[in-house]
């Protein structure tokens, strides 16, 4: 016998035996007699095999129509000293009319190089049909009874009503943006003057022969930032000297020099009231000068 011969015979000795030994199909079969339009159904899959034989069995990638698959459960491998048994139960759903709809899964067997599908016999399973026949008519029940029913948001009367708006808004912008403009910046300005004029008279109040010289420091800067604010210029940042350069101002600069000779001197601070009194009537007489200047653009 030639080489060629004898491997042949080993392959078909070897293809023999696996087919034999495949003589038991998986057993496949619904739990229940009869399903509904998209009611979920069980559907087990169990096979016996050689122990320690790799067996695969379908997953969510397998087409099971006329079904879909909702979900699936693997249960532990049982094995006797020859034999394992394998099995997963499969709940299925079906939205084919058809009265009677059957399946048969396969199990696959790894040989070594390739798989071996192996089908189960066919289980069929009986569709229940809500309705059988439709009628020609229907007859259908008059009631006043009041139902509520949600309310739904109106979209497109809401875009339309967003773009009238904006429609309005751009011609009021255009017409009247500027005198709006003013007016808002105007209101800004009074409410930030009466602010200013209210804290302003409680730090004057509180000054005395004992104030220490920090805290009239900090009155000015109070003073300065509220300036900074209405003119757009940076007095916390600048000198006496610059400010007085800036303003040009014979009475500011006699009282801005008096407070600074107060915080700066080694003397015992004097009554200050004037001088920040004369701060505060400067600063009304700016915002008067400047809200002119607003109203006049």
């Amino acid at each position: 016998m030639t080489r060629r011969a004898v491997v042949l015979l080993i392959l078909f000795l070897g293809t023999v035996s696996f087919v034999s030994a495949q003589d038991l199909k998986p057993r496949g079969y619904f739990l229940k007699d009869s399903v509904k339009i998209g009611e979920s159904v069980a559907y087990s899959l169990s096979y016996k095999d050689k122990k320690n034989r790799p067996v695969i069995f379908p997953d969510s990638l397998y087409s099971f129509a006329p079904f879909e698959l909702l979900d699936k459960a693997y249960f532990d491998t049982r094995s006797d000293s020859i034999n394992s048994i394998d099995s997963a139960v499969y709940y299925l759903a079906t939205f084919e009319i058809d009265t009677v709809q059957s399946l048969s899964l396969p199990v696959f067997v790894f040989t070594g190089q390739d798989s071996i599908p192996i089908f189960s016999e066919k289980d069929s399973i009986v569709l229940n049909q809500v309705v059988t026949q439709m009628p020609d008519s229907v007859n259908l029940a008059e009631t006043k009874a009041f139902q509520p029913v949600s309310r739904q948001f109106n979209y497109p009367y809401w875009v339309i009503g967003l773009i009238i708006l904006g429609f309005i808004a751009l011609i009021v912008s255009v017409i009247w943006g500027e005198e709006i403009a003013k007016r808002i910046r105007l209101y800004r300005l009074k409410k930030k003057l009466e602010k200013f004029r209210e804290e302003f008279d409680r730090e004057i109040e509180s000054i005395s022969a004992e104030t220490e010289k920090p805290r009239i420091e900090s009155i000015l800067k109070f003073w300065k930032s509220y300036m900074e604010s209405l003119e757009q210029v940076p007095y916390t940042k600048l000198t006496t000297k610059e400010i007085i350069q800036i303003q040009k101002n014979s009475s500011l600069e006699e009282t801005l020099k008096s407070i600074d000779k107060n915080i700066y001197s080694r003397l015992a601070v004097s009554a200050l009231q004037n001088d920040f009194e004369f701060l505060k009537d400067y600063s009304i007489d700016r915002y008067n000068h400047v809200t002119e200047e607003i109203k006049n653009a």
